[in-house]
C-alpha cells in the first residue's frame, strides 16, 4: 500500500521481488482531480486501505512499515488502535532532513516526535530506525520485548 501512483507499479514490483518480499497486490493511488478537489488525500487512501484489508482478510496479521516523511506514524498508530488484533507491529524508518524534503517538498517539523508518539500510543510492538538494517534490529528487539 502506497500513496505512489500506478505508473510506478512495475518498478515497485521489481524492487520488492529483488529484496525478497512475498508477491501480493499493490494498493496504489490514482493521480489527478477527483469529484471533491484537485488532489487526492494520501492519508485517506492509506486509512481506507488498511481498514479494507482488515475487513476483507480477517485472518491476516499486518506488519505496517513506513517512514516519517509524511503521515505514516499517525496513520499506523490509528490502525494499531483501531485493529490491535490485526496489526502485528509497526516499523517506521526515520528520514534525514534531505529525504524529508524529497518526500514532500519541505522539512517536516520534529518527525521523530511522530515516531515516538507511535511508540506511546500503539498497543502493538513498534520500531524505528534510520535505515533498513537498523529498522530490522529495532523491530526484532521490539517483538522480543513485546512477547516477554
Amino acid at each position: 500500500m502506497s500513496t505512489g501512483a500506478w505508473n510506478t507499479a512495475a518498478n515497485l514490483r521489481r524492487f520488492l521481488q529483488r529484496h525478497g518480499y512475498p508477491p501480493g497486490p499493490l494498493l496504489l493511488t490514482d493521480w489527478g482531480p477527483t469529484n471533491t478537489g484537485w488532489f487526492r488525500s494520501g492519508q485517506e487512501h492509506k486509512n481506507t486501505s488498511i481498514d479494507r484489508l482488515v475487513r476483507e482478510l480477517p485472518d491476516v496479521d499486518w506488519l505496517l512499515v513506513g517512514d516519517d516523511g509524511q503521515h505514516d506514524p499517525e496513520i499506523y498508530s490509528r490502525a494499531a488502535r483501531r485493529h490491535p488484533d490485526h496489526v502485528a507491529a509497526v516499523a517506521i524508518r526515520q528520514l534525514t532532513p534531505a529525504q524529508q524534503v524529497l518526500s514532500h517538498g519541505s522539512p517536516v517539523p520534529a518527525p521523530a516526535e511522530d515516531a515516538d508518539r507511535v511508540h506511546r500510543e500503539a498497543p502493538v510492538p513498534t520500531a524505528q530506525g534510520p535505515d533498513g538494517a537498523a529498522l530490522a534490529r529495532s523491530l526484532a528487539d521490539a517483538l522480543a520485548a513485546y512477547r516477554t
